[in-house]
């Protein structure tokens, strides 16, 4: 099916990533991509305007992905070297609505500052699991093999959880390394699971650190609008190029 048979508007142009956000229309759902640093840009967003906020910031490890792309190294991530987001969580909790959720992803490592500091705005249920079925290489001496990823489910208010109770480990086979185009890419169904549970259709959904688009790409295959921040150009021009695949990866 062409792009034109989804509704994509063709006048998703690279050059259009801005402060204004670049928009592909799909159906009645509209994703947009905006480029620049998330603490500015959800300034002059209204408060109360989303639905649900799912988005994996930098993790303040200065992370460094052995995945190679072609010949190279995936580069450090910006902002992966501080704690930044920390200011991000204060702007998460004014732009949500009452009785919604943010789905924020961290690492073991510091687990509990990323804890610490959303309770000082939310009220924390628990954490989903995400059990990827394999981990990196990593230590083969001394450290157990790290194959799962935390999520915190934030509360603002009660979100009534959608469907089904289901538990907290969720299996989910990891995005195939050959074809990830981010070192710390998530795979779309376990995105799609996680707005599917707390967000209905037509909802409209926050990802304040878009990296290579995947919650935008979730949001299309569900029927939601999708706005998505990315600081990075390239990020930026990679998610588009994604929104506008006949198949979504």
């Amino acid at each position: 099916m062409s792009s034109e048979g989804l509704g994509c508007s063709t006048s998703y142009r690279k050059d259009a990533i801005t402060r204004q956000g670049a928009r592909t229309q799909y159906g009645t759902m509209e994703q947009k991509i905006i480029q620049g640093d998330c603490l500015e840009v959800m300034e002059g967003f209204a408060d109360k305007s989303f639905d649900l906020v799912l988005t994996d910031p930098p993790y303040g490890i200065d992370y460094q992905s052995n995945m190679r792309v072609v010949s190279k190294q995936f580069a450090k991530l910006e902002n992966d070297n501080n704690s930044s987001r920390f200011e991000a969580y204060k702007e998460i909790w004014r732009v949500l609505k009452d009785d919604t959720v943010a789905i924020v992803f961290c690492s073991f490592k510091n687990y509990a500052d990323d804890f610490n500091e959303l309770a000082k705005l939310f009220d924390i249920k628990n954490c989903i699991v995400w059990d990827k079925g394999g981990g990196g290489i990593g230590d083969l001496t001394h450290s157990l093999l790290t194959d799962y990823e935390l999520a915190i489910i934030a509360h603002k208010g009660q979100c009534t959880i959608r469907g089904k109770r289901d538990g907290s480990v969720w299996s989910e086979g990891k995005v195939n390394p050959n074809t990830m185009v981010h070192p710390t890419e998530k795979p779309v169904p376990l995105l799609m699971r996680m707005i599917n549970k707390f967000s209905d259709a037509d909802a409209k959904i926050l990802d304040p650190f878009l990296g290579s688009g995947t919650t935008l790409v979730a949001c299309k295959q569900l029927n939601r609008n999708g706005v998505g921040v990315e600081i990075s150009a390239e990020y930026c021009e990679i998610a588009r190029q994604r929104l506008q695949q006949q198949i979504l990866l």
